[in-house]
């Protein structure tokens, strides 16, 4: 519901109606506000890529590639792109573009973030060795904007398909979106 319908226009007692709770107040009371539903999913989510992330920076680092800035990056963002419904959409994606771009910097929504032994962790410290050249504010930000962009592009692809457009295979989407 948030991911499709927004936010601010999905009333906490929609989603308590949605998820079958006849009381009213379910969300508030397990999660205190929206804010508090918010951080849960997101905490809930990160610890489901963690195993994929784990996968792939152990592969990487088989491969010798834990200082090539694409691996890391697909280490950190491709388990988001994996992570779809039954009918193949990324409404995971939906729900957070919109928390980077609106709710991120609002009072009680920061990202809940990785534990501090995660695969997500152990890759943004390597990216930011890397790019040593920037500050961590600035790491920050950047990777924000680049997921935003990753994300999007996700979505919009599930637009095209979904209205019967042409879309690039799947490896070919991916290598383009890293390339750029």
């Amino acid at each position: 519901l948030l991911a499709e319908h927004g936010v601010e226009c999905v009333s906490l007692s929609r989603i308590g109606a949605a998820a079958g709770e006849a009381n009213n107040s379910v969300i508030q009371y397990h999660f205190g506000d929206k804010a508090g539903l918010v951080r849960e999913i997101i905490r809930r989510r990160v610890a489901t890529f963690e195993d994929r992330r784990r996968a792939m920076f152990d592969a990487a680092a088989a491969d010798d590639k834990l200082s090539d800035i694409p691996t890391l990056l697909r280490i950190v963002l491709m388990p988001l792109a994996e992570a779809s419904d039954a009918e193949g959409r990324h409404i995971y994606a939906r729900f957070m573009v919109q928390f980077l771009t609106r709710y991120q910097h609002q009072e009680g929504f920061a990202h809940p973030g990785w534990s501090a032994d995660s695969a997500g962790t152990r890759a943004a410290e390597l990216l930011a060795k890397q790019l040593g050249f920037l500050t961590p504010a600035r790491l920050t930000a950047r990777l924000n904007r680049l997921a935003v962009f990753f994300l999007s592009a996700l979505i919009e692809r599930d637009a095209a398909k979904a209205n019967g457009k042409p879309v690039e295979p799947e490896a070919v989407f991916f290598e383009d979106l890293f390339a750029m």
